[in-house]
């Protein structure tokens, strides 16, 4: 079912960019179109790359971006920024590409992962397998921060996954790399609207703190957890030193964003190459997004109704 669906997505967003393309790019020129990455295929990842470059996108670093943003650059007519969230250790065969194209890009790493092998939503399964008040991961990432480590290390301290995230010598070998950046994703990869005072200022000040001290360089950037903060995050980044953070959030509008709300596009890793170029280019939030919404308020209304 989830491959026809996903089939039937990628054939619709064929449909739209044949219509809209062209539209589409017109708009994004002269801002930055920045695409972030999870743990995408190689052959997802070389399709969304080579659609950029075929359309005459130039690729810029966090260093340059940090120049645009600042004014002490100009801005090229068509311009890409590409970074990668959780530094999945699937990431590392998708190096070549980013060399074929000489593509600079920014990892941004949390850094207790490195440390265990695997993330906090891996462990997600066996909670709520042994927790029925738990019907999803969702519910678990509402809870205080310090509730829901309890559960997670509980059951982390009897189970035993595959690595999944690189691992020290991994990440310093992606830092000593010509095209590559490395920034901040916190410490634990928590939701930091859920963080006390103190368990926020741990993940901005020790996370820099602890990533400089393993690759011995500055780090200037940060990526906001599942994309939540608040005026927190905002000052703690301020008081820690970094010079820029990046959202999830879509919008554009880069010549008047903040360095510390950057805004980028989201590749969904389950979704196919045309589906993932209609959301980069705003097509399918503009004629899709809509309806998927009215669809899932009228599914929600109808519940509510059968409940009552």
């Amino acid at each position: 079912m989830n491959t026809l669906k996903k089939y039937i997505a990628d054939t619709l967003a064929f449909i739209l960019l044949l219509l809209f393309e062209r539209g589409a790019l017109k708009q994004i020129e002269n801002q930055v179109l920045s695409i972030y990455f999870h743990n995408p295929s190689f052959v997802l990842f070389k399709g969304i790359i080579q659609f950029l470059v075929r359309r005459g996108f130039h690729f810029i670093s966090e260093d340059e971006y940090y120049a645009i943003l600042s004014g002490e650059k100009e801005l090229h007519k068509r311009t890409a920024f590409v970074s990668f969230d959780d530094g999945w250790k699937g990431n590392l065969k998708l190096i070549p590409i980013l060399e074929k194209y000489n593509i600079p890009a920014t990892f941004f790493i949390p850094v207790r992962p490195i440390i265990t092998g695997n993330f906090w939503w891996e462990f997600a399964p066996m909670v709520l397998n042994e927790n029925s008040e738990f019907k999803s991961a969702e519910e678990l990432k509402k809870m205080p921060n310090n509730k829901r480590m309890l559960l997670i290390r509980d059951v982390a301290s009897r189970y035993e996954l595959k690595r999944s995230c690189i691992d020290l010598s991994e990440l310093k070998s992606l830092c000593k790399h010509p095209l590559i950046s490395i920034g901040s994703h916190t410490y634990h990869h928590p939701i930091t609207i859920k963080c006390t005072n103190e368990e926020l200022e741990f993940e901005y000040r020790e996370s820099k703190r602890t990533l400089e001290d393993w690759l011995s360089t500055e780090i200037k950037s940060f990526s906001f957890p599942n994309g939540d903060y608040n005026n927190r995050d905002l000052t703690l980044l301020e008081e820690n030193n970094y010079k820029m953070a990046f959202t999830v959030s879509p919008e554009l509008n880069s010549n008047t964003v903040s360095a510390y709300q950057i805004p980028r596009v989201s590749i969904n890793s389950k979704g196919g190459k045309f589906e993932n170029i209609a959301r980069m280019l705003r097509i399918w939030h503009r004629f899709v997004q809509p309806i998927q919404e009215k669809h899932k308020k009228a599914v929600i209304f109808n519940a509510e109704l059968s409940g009552n």
